[in-house]
């Protein structure tokens, strides 16, 4: 028998003493219940998205330090601590010889 509504109406109708005088199992509702939540129930991961965000906050990152230190930096033109250091132990150097 091909199911549909009417045929489901019909079926329900003609045998509703049966549904009104018979008991279901123990546990019958929260089994019921699970296979309905189990059925319906979508899940949705955020991981594809939380690893676009981390690729993208360490891509801008990257790039602003280098903006920085490139072009925005007032002191890029101006010497190192380190090059000064070299700078004194060269001299020392030379006037120790």
């Amino acid at each position: 028998m091909d199911w549909n509504e009417d045929n489901i109406e019909e079926f329900i109708l003609a045998n509703k003493h049966k549904f009104d005088s018979h008991v279901p199992k123990n546990m019958h509702e929260r089994s019921f219940l699970v296979k309905l939540r189990a059925r319906f129930m979508v899940t949705i991961s955020i991981v594809p998205y939380l690893i676009r965000v981390a690729v993208c906050t360490v891509l801008v990152f990257a790039a602003s330090v280098w903006a920085w230190n490139s072009y925005i930096r007032k002191d890029r033109h101006e010497i190192t601590l380190k090059q000064k250091i070299e700078n004194v132990t060269i001299i020392v150097k030379h006037w120790i010889k």
